[in-house]
């Protein structure tokens, strides 16, 4: 019921955002097409996508949305068992003043944790993990169909004293987001983010020091149909100096609901990394619903 409650207020918070005069849409969605027919011109820095579709598969576009997800891994190397993550993500657009960085986009993850079968005793175990907040600042270019995104990547440890489901660290780092879709039908670039401990709940942790980049390729085609990589980044720990990788791909469909827009995909990654002792996922699973608020 804990659970349950938690994560309804994130919600009621979440909609309060989208429904406030946060966000940055300043132009009405024609509600009466599909997505994948409806151009989205609420991109101040760079003028309108194609689509809403092209929107919804851009992590950095001026479009509300509210993310449910759920990532599956029957098996991880050097423990028993399988581990699941749930996962909401509320990411909110905000309006600046400044007409050279005309918007904010922030990104928020709050996860709830099923671990795998540790050994000695401790068994599976399950609770909230870290919440993670991201916000790019996105600058006015004067090339078309590109947009870069240049901020911060802050960790809250608010799985407390869990030591298994959150890292029990202050951690902070830099963000960057290179996006292009100046090719119909097709969008690139890459997303790195990193994290340093800088604070800490517990001083026998250990310490977070790793970087994440996350390759970006989309194909869509008709009918709000894409194709593409994963949105799970590839890992480096400067610590262990090892790679958690994520091979594999999605297929999504952004279509309605109703009158709701929503976001659809699956996706399967494959870690081709496993180092002794250390504990990592093999093949993961994840499905995803995101709604769209286009304004």
């Amino acid at each position: 019921m804990k659970k349950i409650l938690n994560y309804s207020v994130l919600a009621a918070l979440t909609l309060g955002l989208i429904s406030g005069n946060a966000m940055a849409h300043d132009q009405q969605y024609d509600n009466s097409k599909e997505p994948h027919e409806s151009p989205h011109k609420a991109t101040p820095p760079t003028g309108g996508h194609s689509s809403l579709a092209g929107a919804a598969t851009n992590p950095i576009a001026n479009l509300v949305q509210f993310q449910i997800q759920d990532q599956y891994t029957p098996n991880n190397n050097n423990v028993s068992g399988s581990s699941n993550a749930f996962i909401l993500q509320p990411v909110i657009p905000i309006k600046l003043s400044s007409e050279a960085v005309p918007l904010l986009v922030t990104r928020t993850t709050l996860p709830y944790i099923n671990t795998p079968d540790f050994d000695g005793g401790v068994g599976t175990q399950e609770g909230f993990g870290d919440i993670v907040t991201q916000g790019y600042f996105i600058p006015k270019l004067e090339t078309k169909g590109v947009m870069v995104g240049v901020g911060y990547n802050l960790t809250i440890p608010t799985a407390g004293s869990n030591e298994y489901t959150g890292s029990g660290k202050w951690s902070l780092g830099p963000g960057l987001v290179y996006f292009n879709m100046r090719t119909p039908g097709f969008q690139w670039g890459v997303l790195n983010y990193s994290s340093f401990d800088f604070a800490t709940n517990d001083s026998d942790r250990s310490h977070v020091n790793v970087t994440n980049i996350q390759p970006i390729a989309t194909w869509h085609w008709g009918a709000g149909w894409y194709a593409g990589t994963p949105d799970i980044p590839q890992t480096y720990d400067f610590k262990t100096e090892h790679w958690t990788t994520a091979i594999g791909g999605r297929l999504g469909k952004v279509m309605k609901f109703g009158g709701q827009p929503v976001n659809l995909f699956g996706q399967a990654t494959y870690n081709s990394e496993d180092h002794e002792n250390e504990i990592s996922p093999e093949w993961s699973y994840k499905v995803n619903m995101t709604f769209l608020f286009p304004g």
